[in-house]
């Protein structure tokens, strides 16, 4: 078998790394270590440099920790045991692919939602936090009366604008999706508020998503 491969068909390294798993478990190994990955991978490859396919491991990986793993599921399928040791991901054993591709690490200030949860109780609202790992459509709270149920996202004002906003664009699609609960409330802050136009957030009313700003002072005032 030719190995080698050629610079008119060379694969990409996540499926170079997929065929290496696969023949490292038809050995007979159910772990591997990253660098009896690295190392047989550049078996079949040698054009590879160590430095690439060791960072590709990281992007294949359901649970890593980079900021650059892959969302496809196709290119995921490793499973990270502890520091340096993998295994074959299996979705029975470890969990359904989902719950590591939608996984939003909750990074909002503690304060902040017991503000927000407060404020929901004081108009005569049950709320409940979702503590479970993320799934598509989940919003950070749930806040409940006999006649309403509103999905509240909470948009953490420390962040990045551009984060911010790409934040407020996944919780718009998914409250536009999600038909479980009457409307949906998404909390901004003031900076993001500002630079979304009232016509914009006219018509997003329209689709029972509204938008709530917060005050930034000292500590963070919410306007609902």
């Amino acid at each position: 078998m030719d190995f080698q491969g050629n610079s008119t068909n060379r694969k990409p390294n996540w499926l170079l790394l997929k065929e290496t798993v696969i023949e490292l478990l038809e050995t007979g190994k159910t772990v591997f270590t990253r660098s009896e990955i690295v190392e047989y991978a550049r078996k079949k490859d040698p054009s590879r440099s160590s430095a690439s396919i060791d960072y590709e491991i990281d992007l294949v990986t359901v649970n890593s920790n980079s900021k650059d793993r892959y969302r496809d599921p196709d290119k995921l399928f490793l499973y990270r045991i502890d520091r340096g040791r993998y295994q074959l991901y299996n979705p029975e054993m470890h969990g359904a692919i989902e719950e590591y591709i939608y996984h939003r690490t909750p990074n909002i200030p503690h304060e902040l939602v017991e503000q927000v949860i407060n404020a929901f109780k004081e108009k005569g609202y049950e709320v409940k936090i979702n503590k479970s790992i993320d799934k598509p459509l989940t919003p950070n709270l749930v806040a409940k009366t006999s006649s309403d149920k509103i999905g509240v996202w909470i948009i953490d004002p420390s962040l990045p604008v551009a984060e911010q906003f790409k934040k407020l664009a996944y919780a718009i699609g998914s409250g536009i999706l999600d038909r479980t609960c009457t409307k949906h409330v998404v909390i901004v802050s003031q900076t993001v508020y500002n630079k979304i136009l009232t016509s914009t957030r006219e018509q997003l009313a329209k689709l029972n998503i509204e938008l709530k700003s917060l005050k930034e002072e000292k500590k963070y005032t919410l306007r609902i």
